[in-house]
């Protein structure tokens, strides 16, 4: 179980593998936010995507909203579990795993503590029947593998792997499908994460110097301005994508040279599904949640001392992508 955010999602996939890895017969269910369902779909290994609406119920009131959270909490109840596992170790996450119904014998496991920089909530324990601990200093995904491995009894085994089963292009889509074209994900959360517009525009116009078409995609409504506004800088050769559902992102990214990103969820999507991914890190976290592990992603940090510069990152893009692209 792990609600939100798409970067979160990201980084528990891994652990999916890993149970099907050492539990070949096991069947997973996945409960997550709506719009994360249609990712979810695409990892292999997950038979449901279960959605749970958490933030829009808490939006409309629970009144409004009592249909809706009906059906959702009736499906969580349809299978009886052997595990059901919180990833996320907060109180929201553990009311939906104390929902889910119990096989005789079966637990709900969940973390025993806080990892560093993580949102652990030391009330979620309540829901659960066991806690494991695990090390406070640990990369976010190997935190999410070593519980699942802890829940289920089994070992952690070599590198992070995931599973995909990307769906076909949709024929709307076919022009973004653009194997010469370069995502330039732009959008965070966290201003502290961001480069200013003027780097993305300089990135763009460099990209597009050599050769490549520029795609910039966004989620909110701010963010879409603001790559309009980047992609006006660059002229001709950028293009905005259009708001996608996430199962049509993967396909759009798995047909592209690659991308360029900040610290957040398109990133560290586009990096997991193989293509050449230079991830770019303004602050200094790159050991807790950077997708370090793919052949085909270079990680770089940035620092007061030393900043991302223009030069840096097309540098790593070179190495990245030097004749691996499709």
């Amino acid at each position: 179980m792990r609600l939100s955010s798409l970067g979160d999602v990201v980084h528990a996939m891994p652990a999916v593998h890993d149970v099907g890895a050492a539990h070949p017969a096991a069947t997973i269910d996945w409960a997550v936010e709506p719009a994360f369902e249609p990712l979810v779909r695409c990892c292999r290994g997950v038979e449901r995507a279960l959605p749970i609406a958490l933030r829009a119920w808490r939006a409309r009131g629970a009144w409004a909203a009592r249909g809706e959270i009906r059906r959702a909490f009736d499906a969580l109840r349809e299978v009886a579990y052997d595990r059901v596992i919180d990833l996320q170790g907060l109180v929201k996450s553990a009311l939906v795993t104390r929902a889910a119904r119990l096989a005789p014998n079966g637990e709900r496991v969940g973390l025993a503590n806080r990892s560093d920089g993580s949102s652990y909530e030391p009330l979620a324990r309540l829901a659960y029947t066991r806690a494991i601990a695990i090390e406070p200093r640990v990369h976010v995904v190997e935190r999410t593998r070593r519980l699942v491995a802890g829940a289920l009894g089994h070992a952690v085994q070599g590198a992070p792997a995931v599973a995909w089963r990307v769906p076909a292009l949709r024929s709307d889509d076919a022009e973004w499908a653009d194997p010469n074209a370069v995502l330039l994900v732009h959008a965070t959360a966290k201003p502290n994460k961001e480069l200013a517009p003027d780097a993305w525009a300089a990135l763009g116009r460099a990209l597009v110097a050599r050769g490549r078409r520029v795609l910039l995609p966004w989620g909110t409504e701010p963010e879409r301005g603001r790559a309009a506004s980047i992609a006006a800088r660059i002229g001709e050769g950028a293009a905005v994508l259009p708001r996608l559902a996430l199962d049509r992102l993967c396909a759009v990214i798995d047909a592209s040279a690659g991308s360029i990103g900040v610290d957040t969820g398109v990133t560290h999507l586009a990096a997991t599904l193989g293509r050449p991914t230079v991830q770019l890190f303004v602050e200094g976290n790159a050991w807790r949640v950077a997708i370090d592990w793919m052949p085909r992603t270079v990680v770089l940090t940035g620092t007061k001392d030393e900043p991302l510069s223009l030069e840096r990152t097309l540098d790593a893009w070179r190495r990245v992508a030097g004749g691996s692209a499709r």
